[in-house]
């Protein structure tokens, strides 16, 4: 599509609101925004203007924009608490399983609600302290 320059920061804010008035998915609207943003390759004196000239448009993609971003900074906390959670699973499991062998599974039964509720950190030292311990009592210390 050939444009005048002049005519650039018009085209690119018809092109934002077709975009927020057609899309109705916020995530293909960002996609489609990057599209934009792309072909027209606004310098960074052609966007102050477009910001300028153009708020609501501008105000419309940087709420979507930031709203996006909130959304995937929550994905992703979850995803880590979630991997978190799993790896923490799996230390006591593997404790549990050294404290039966080492000193009985009735040893591993009791302790295995204080250690399916403790923290990586915790399970973590224990899991190295098992390896010297003498005794359960030593061990959680």
């Amino acid at each position: 599509m050939d444009y005048a320059p002049e005519d650039k920061l018009a085209i690119y804010a018809a092109a934002t609101r077709g975009l927020m008035e057609l899309e109705p998915d916020p995530e293909r609207r960002l996609k489609y925004a990057d599209f934009i943003d792309i072909y027209t390759a606004m310098d960074d004196n052609e966007l102050k203007h477009y910001q300028q000239d153009y708020a609501e448009e501008n105000q419309a993609m940087t709420a979507l924009s930031v709203r996006m971003r909130e959304e995937g900074f929550q994905k992703g906390m979850q995803q880590g608490m979630q991997q978190g959670r799993q790896e923490g699973e799996g230390e006591a499991e593997i404790l549990l399983r050294q404290l039966s062998r080492k000193f009985g599974p009735q040893v591993a039964q009791q302790h295995e609600a204080r250690i399916r509720q403790a923290d990586l950190g915790s399970l973590e030292h224990w899991a190295d302290a098992i390896l010297s311990a003498e005794s359960p009592d030593e061990l959680f210390e």
